[in-house]
């Protein structure tokens, strides 16, 4: 009973050190992982008496990983769990062998980001701020033996962060055989999950092979090693330098860990010499000159965009988060078409077709964070085509007024677009139909027959972003439209983009 009195001291000043620390904050909204084990058992039986402390809103969401035989009796226990201690409740089923065979990872590896993956998408559905993991001392203990043993750096010893963007770990500082002590005490069930006691996973062979080992040595070992992970922790509180561009010769890979440290990215030594050899100059300079990306793994990826150093996170293929700015830009193949007298988005660009000059303030109303450029068409026969407007491709040229054909991927380069961000930018192109007279057409030319006419198709890109046009164009200031309105053969193409160009 001792035992347990410190057991329940231990909670009660955790708790207490989790709001002050605003780990859990008034009126947080928490999803717990929940397994049924005695570890999420313990996480919501601990929240939960947090509730008497402060405002706080709990449920509980259990992955289905299809990968064991006695699932049902899982459901079972979570249904009751819910009904007894009237928590909302969500179960989701996931095909892990399917996504690790599909991208050829373990299964213990498919699982977790397939699990986190699913957790995180039911907090978004159900409007909470925050996940709730039930990872304790040993599980530290255990990330800890794993990662040495693969060769992390310093880096990765730090064990398992107790804050990780909108995932928090209340129970970190609890030994299992704590956790199972007070639940025994309380008489609160749980489940055993069999697979625990079996070796095919690292990590479970550490557990159960490996710590019993330990224990003969030093029963207290599991506290040995959180207090070296502690002081390990303690040195990277210390303030680090802002990471930029340096003029003067610096110790690049000491200044890259620190960076990295600052963005949760856990990478191996060689990893970190890859990276140093990527984006440093062998006198020791952060390079400047153009663009690289570098991938860390755990969907992140470091940008070196011009001499400045960034992390963004993949969602997905198409998706990229920027960290510091906390917003996603997707990236996808896509083709629009501009019709007459209406706008389209494109990503941060808006881009609009007007027919009749005069009706453009109608129809076109400015936004204060967009900055336009108009242009007016020069030339007779590419009035009437068909325009679209489209992501960039290999080999894409444009035709500009006096310097004849350049490269689109040349015009970007120059104008410093990150390579990143070039999937973005909008490519703006017509399609007219040019009437034959003979068998000009080459073989690779498609002809089409209209109004008993034999056709090609040609096309020509008019402009790139608000970055370059083509000879096709003339570019008018905003001052100048209202002089175009007579002239009703006009036509008016708009390029806005979102908070104007950084140059």
């Amino acid at each position: 009973m001792e035992k347990v009195r410190k057991i329940e001291k231990k909670i009660l000043k955790k708790s207490e050190e989790a709001i002050k620390k605003k780990l859990i904050s008034e009126k947080d909204k928490i999803l717990i992982a929940f397994s049924g084990g005695p570890d999420s058992v313990f996480l919501y039986h601990l929240l939960d008496l947090m509730k008497n402390m402060i405002s706080l809103e709990i449920s509980i969401a259990y992955i289905n990983h299809n990968l064991r035989y006695d699932v049902e009796n899982d459901l079972k226990f979570i249904n009751e769990f819910a009904s007894k201690n009237n928590v909302n409740h969500y179960i989701e089923s996931i095909d892990v062998k399917k996504y690790a065979a599909e991208n050829k990872k373990s299964v213990e590896l498919a699982a977790r980001e397939l699990r986190y993956e699913t957790i995180e998408n039911i907090r978004k559905k159900i409007g909470y701020n925050k996940i709730a993991t039930g990872h304790n001392l040993d599980d530290n203990v255990e990330t800890f033996i794993f990662r040495l043993l693969r060769g992390t750096s310093v880096t990765g010893l730090k064990g398992i962060p107790r804050v990780r963007e909108n995932i928090v770990r209340p129970i970190l500082d609890f030994e299992k055989n704590e956790i199972l002590s007070f639940l025994r005490s309380k008489n609160y069930q749980y489940l055993v999950d069999y697979t625990n006691n079996e070796n095919d996973y690292t990590r479970n062979f550490i557990r159960n092979k490996i710590f019993p080992d330990f224990e003969k040595i030093n029963p207290a070992f599991r506290k040995k090693i959180e207090s070296l992970i502690r002081e390990i922790n303690d040195k990277e509180t210390c303030e680090m330098p802002v990471f930029h561009n340096y003029e003067k010769h610096i110790n690049q890979k000491n200044e890259l860990i620190q960076f990295l440290k600052q963005n949760n990215v856990e990478i191996s030594r060689e990893k970190i010499e890859q990276i140093c050899e990527s984006v440093f100059s062998e006198n020791g300079k952060l390079q400047n000159k153009g663009s690289k990306e570098f991938h860390l793994g755990k969907n992140k990826i470091l940008q070196n965009a011009y001499g400045e150093l960034k992390i963004v996170a993949i969602s997905n293929k198409n998706t990229k988060k920027n960290l510091n700015c906390n917003k996603e830009i997707e990236f996808s193949d896509r083709i629009k078409i501009l019709k007459e007298n209406q706008s389209i988005e494109w990503y941060n660009h808006k881009i609009a077709l007007y027919k009749n000059i005069k009706d453009f303030e109608t129809y076109f109303i400015d936004e204060k964070d967009m900055d336009y450029a108009y242009y007016k068409f020069d030339n007779e026969k590419m009035k009437d085509g068909k325009i679209i407007v489209r992501s960039r491709k290999d080999g894409d040229r444009i035709l500009l007024k006096n310097l004849g054909h350049k490269k689109v991927k040349k015009i970007l380069i120059d104008e410093k677009v990150m390579k990143w961000d070039r999937d973005s930018v909008p490519i703006v192109e017509i399609e007219i139909d040019e009437v034959l007279s003979g068998p000009e057409a080459g073989n690779n030319e498609i002809i089409e027959i209209k109004n008993e006419k034999k056709c090609k198709k040609l096309k020509e890109i008019l402009a790139v972003s608000d970055i370059k046009f083509s000879k096709f164009l003339e570019k008018v200031q905003k001052k100048d439209i209202k002089e175009l309105e007579d002239n009703n053969k006009s036509k008016l193409l708009i390029i806005g983009r979102k908070n104007g160009r950084k140059r």
